[in-house]
């Protein structure tokens, strides 16, 4: 009988879903994380964090989240609505943060 299969982390299913949204495979990605252009290298790597098998470290996770143009804290959330805060959060400019911040502890309040 084979060995289970490890369950996808939330990081992992963020992972991959980013990429996808970008249109790259797991070796493309992985070429740009590692700066190695030999996709039986850099795709198995990939495959293991977006599988659940490996977590990356902080900086490898600072590092996609650069390449994907997504904030790291998106892929370190605790839950899915988090996650989703962050990216809205994320893409309003600093004044429009602000007021979201605002209206978050106006939330918190009741």
């Amino acid at each position: 009988m084979p060995a289970p299969q490890p369950t996808p982390t939330a990081l992992g299913q963020r992972l991959r879903a980013a990429r996808v949204a970008k249109g790259w495979t797991q070796a493309q990605l992985g070429e740009l994380l590692l700066g190695v252009d030999d996709p039986n290298t850099v795709a198995p790597r990939i495959s293991r964090y977006e599988r659940g098998m490996h977590k990356p470290d902080l900086a490898t996770i600072e590092r996609l989240a650069e390449l994907l143009d997504l904030p790291a804290a998106y892929f370190l959330a605790a839950s899915d609505t988090m996650a989703e805060a962050i990216l809205v959060l994320s893409q309003l400019d600093a004044r429009r943060q602000k007021e979201a911040l605002v209206l978050l502890k106006r939330l918190s309040e009741t």
